[in-house]
């Protein structure tokens, strides 16, 4: 699971730096609402972790609300193209 967390994570900022390489806004926000997805996967992988109680319930209750907060600034970039 550690590996999962990991890759979603890091798969939120790297979509976004492709995206900003991309010769096109669409392509971009492709690549914007796929870093949404990776955000939908870390908050799911998060609570998982929370329910099999790997982690304390307020850690894992603050890495959701700061997932969604990422998930909500994607969308209002994606918004503003």
């Amino acid at each position: 699971m550690t590996i999962q967390l990991r890759r979603s994570a890091t798969a939120i900022a790297t979509r976004i730096a492709e995206g900003a390489g991309r010769s096109t806004a669409m392509e971009f926000a492709g690549e914007l609402r796929r870093s949404a997805a990776s955000c939908n996967e870390l908050e799911y992988l998060i609570v998982l972790a929370r329910d099999l109680k790997y982690w304390r319930v307020e850690v894992a209750d603050g890495l959701i609300v700061d997932t969604v907060e990422v998930r909500k600034v994607i969308f209002g970039l994606l918004r503003t193209m």
